[in-house]
């Protein structure tokens, strides 16, 4: 599959699901949330691939209207303006959704609608193309909503199913990542709980050992004692998505025991948690 062709057939998975209507009514985000709602579907499968889609209701797009943004394909279709970002199975592809996320904010006007949508496509992009480590469709999301005119994101139905305070609990939990922080938690047992999933996570990509050298929690808050490890907080906003979403509709694969024992992730909590 050609990278140009990701958009296509990420919606092409996804459009043979039902959209729900957000219950609650419309969440109005800001344009400036679409990478952070980016890394939702991220946080429930690593091996997604993304999707952007700009309608305008009576008039046809041109791809021209956004500006090139590395790591991003641009393509038309039917009047839309479709832009697909590989996934290489182990990070999400934050270099190219924040920035392209950014572009779309200045293209977009009111009137439009927005789509982002994700789907594991059985194949993962990196420097070749490989077969998916998994294959579940739990990070098979799709975010409908029209722009208003103050430039709010009106997100009004989506795939799965949420509610309006699930969508915006999880779009705080992206904005986390993109920001890089604040990682306040309510008390020292959800810190240990984000830490627990966090470590116990393949998608986090990094040694327990390492974390506990650059992480430690101060004053209610995790502070990263190391820039360097700035790509690596990914997994830390996938602790606190699935430590604070853990009874929502979203589904990821629990992790393997045998990955690292608990005495080690024990170990590891207790040092930055103090």
């Amino acid at each position: 599959m050609k990278k140009s062709e990701i958009a296509v057939n990420v919606f092409d998975t996804l459009n043979v699901l039902s959209l729900a209507n957000i219950d609650g009514g419309p969440l109005a985000a800001s344009l400036a949330d679409l990478a952070a709602l980016s890394l939702v579907p991220w946080f429930c499968e690593a091996s997604v691939q993304w999707a952007l889609r700009l309608t305008m209701p009576g008039s046809p797009l041109k791809k021209s209207l956004l500006k090139k943004v590395n790591g991003s394909f641009i393509s038309e279709q039917n009047g839309a303006v479709l832009i697909g970002v590989p996934g290489d199975g182990i990070e999400p592809s934050t270099y190219a959704l924040i920035p392209q996320a950014e572009a779309v904010a200045k293209a977009i006007t009111p009137g439009m609608t927005l789509e982002l949508a994700a789907a594991n496509l059985g194949i993962v992009k990196r420097d070749w193309e490989t077969k998916a480590e998994s294959n579940t469709t739990h990070g098979n999301h799709r975010y409908v909503g029209s722009v208003g005119p103050d430039g709010s994101w009106a997100i009004a139905q989506s795939t799965p199913a949420l509610t309006r305070a699930q969508l915006e609990m999880a779009v705080a939990c992206g904005r986390m990542v993109v920001r890089k922080g604040p990682w306040t938690v309510n008390n020292n047992s959800e810190a240990e709980a984000v830490l627990l999933h966090w470590l116990q996570s393949r998608e986090a990509n990094v040694a327990p050992m390492a974390v506990k050298r650059f992480i430690a929690l101060k004053n209610g808050e995790f502070v990263n004692t190391d820039p360097g490890m700035d790509r690596k907080l990914c997994g830390l906003g996938l602790g606190f998505f699935r430590e604070r979403l853990k009874d929502g509709p979203f589904r990821w694969t629990q992790p393997d025991s045998s990955w690292n024992s608990p005495q080690l992730l024990q170990d590891v909590i207790r040092t930055v948690v103090g």
